[in-house]
This record gives structure tokens, C-alpha cells and sequence, in this order.
């Protein structure tokens, strides 16, 4: 169990106590923000956190008390870790927070870790919605299931398909006025739907492709900053089934599903 010193337990038992608060976010994988509530910025674990206008709610718990539960209160504007959550992008965004005292700055006690689960905008505030890391341990275990597509994910070691050989790095040429709809020749040379399902990175930035018809492919969710002439890696799509597996990826050997299992539930069955 952690302990502290008995100056951070003087400046938690103090009534005039002034604590600030850490705000780390991540892109699993990538990209980090820092953000302090102090106005000045804070040096903690070799990390700058910047002054921003942030504040939370109290933790909260679900009617069985094992899932937290947190609101995190952001200054909007043009901060770009809002402008990325709020596109509700593919990867997991996590948070944590940190109590700080000047007094004792390499001590700093844990408030909340979890994971981002929606953004709202009300005027220029954004409200980020979390779950805590206690949802982690709800989830499914083992996560695979008898069912007629693939439970692995294309390119993940248990596929073993080499993603670079299926990698299109192109330039886009014509973006619509919602930005989803990405335009270049080389999606063309392919056959539709060849990068439905598959997904495109840019800078930091990871997109789900969702759909390929000629020239054009359509994103989930738009990529700030991203404009005509700039270049991008789309990597092809996968459907999960047998039958892409094997004409499309060649890769029968790697496939982990059951397309023959009953799709019937026989206890339904009448006479």
C-alpha cells in the first residue's frame, strides 16, 4: 500500500489546504495531453502540465457500487485533445487524475483512472463523460465466441497478416464540406469495398474506414486539419468472413471462426 509523508498528511488534514489537480490524457499507444487546474504550469514525472480551465465532478458509483463513474468540465475553444475525444475516434482514450500539492511535488495521490466514454458540448464548455478502470474488469472473459466470423482483428498477432503489405499510402485529392468523404485515384484501383472496414491513419490520427466505391472512401468520424494534398495510409478492410479470409487475404490458416455452427437455436424448435 502507498504511504505518504507526514507533510502531504499535513496538507490533507489542513482546513486551508490548497490542492491542485493533474489531468493526464492518453490515446492508448500514442498521443498524451497534460492539463493542470493551477494557473501555472506543473512539472510532475518529467510531464509539463498546462493551466487550463478544468474542473470535475466527485466520483460516482453504479447501484451495486462497483463502477465509477466521473465528469470531467473542459474550457473548449480550440484546445486539440477536445478536438480529438469529441470525433469519438477508433482507439480507447484513458484519464487520470492527480491530487498535487506544491508543498510535496513528487507525491501526488491517485483520484480516478478510466476511460473516456462520450463528450457533450454545452456553449464552450465540453462535459467528458468516464468510466472508471473498474468497467475494464466487468468485461467478458475469455472475449472469444463459437459464432460464424472471425473472432481475431485484422492485422493483431493471432491474424499474423503483415499490415504494411496492405497498407495504400496516397494523396488525397477532394474532401466534401463534412469531411468524411476522402478522394484519390489510388482508392480506384482497387475493387469496392477492398477498404471498407478497414481504417486510415494521419499524423496521430486513426479513423475507421466504413465505406469504398471507386475513388472515394467515407470515414466514421471527420480528421481536423486534414486537407486536400496531404498524404495518408489507408490499409484494406475485412469483413470477418471465410470467404474474405481466404480469397482476399489468403490466410484460411489464421481464421478463427465457426461458419458452419448452427445459426438455428434448436431448444426453439416446434413440432
Amino acid at each position: 500500500m502507498k504511504t505518504h509523508t507526514d507533510e502531504y498528511a499535513l496538507q490533507e488534514t489542513s482546513k486551508k489546504r490548497t490542492p491542485t489537480e493533474l489531468y493526464r490524457f492518453w490515446r492508448e499507444g500514442g498521443t498524451a495531453w497534460y492539463y493542470t487546474s493551477a494557473d501555472f504550469a506543473v512539472v510532475y514525472n518529467t510531464n509539463t502540465y498546462e493551466p487550463a480551465t478544468i474542473g470535475r465532478s466527485s466520483a460516482a458509483y453504479d447501484s451495486e457500487f462497483e463502477v465509477s463513474s466521473m465528469k470531467i468540465s473542459f474550457g473548449y475553444l480550440n484546445d486539440p485533445v477536445i478536438e480529438y475525444i469529441a470525433q469519438n475516434p477508433v482507439e480507447l482514450i484513458w484519464v487520470e487524475v492527480l491530487r498535487w500539492y506544491e508543498a510535496t511535488p513528487t507525491e501526488p495521490s491517485v483520484i480516478f483512472v478510466g476511460q473516456i466514454k462520450n463528450v457533450a458540448f454545452e456553449g464552450n464548455m465540453a462535459n467528458v463523460s468516464c468510466a472508471g478502470f473498474e468497467h475494464y474488469l466487468k468485461q467478458r472473459i475469455p472475449k472469444y465466441r463459437f459464432q460464424i466470423g472471425c473472432n481475431n482483428d485484422l492485422f493483431d498477432d493471432f491474424c499474423g497478416i503483415n499490415k504494411v503489405l496492405w497498407k495504400t499510402t496516397t494523396t488525397i485529392t477532394s474532401i466534401d464540406t463534412d469531411g468524411v468523404v476522402l478522394t484519390s485515384t489510388a482508392f480506384g484501383a482497387f475493387d469496392d469495398d477492398y477498404f471498407t472496414r478497414g481504417y486510415l491513419d494521419w499524423g496521430d490520427y486513426h479513423r475507421m474506414v466504413v465505406d469504398h466505391v471507386g475513388d472515394d472512401i467515407t470515414l466514421r468520424f471527420r480528421i481536423p486539419g486534414l486537407d486536400v494534398g496531404q498524404t495518408v495510409d489507408v490499409y484494406a478492410g475485412c469483413d470477418r468472413q471465410l470467404t474474405t479470409c481466404v480469397e482476399k487475404f489468403n490466410n484460411k490458416d489464421n481464421f478463427f471462426g465457426h461458419p458452419w455452427i448452427p445459426i438455428d437455436n434448436p431448444s426453439q424448435w416446434t413440432m
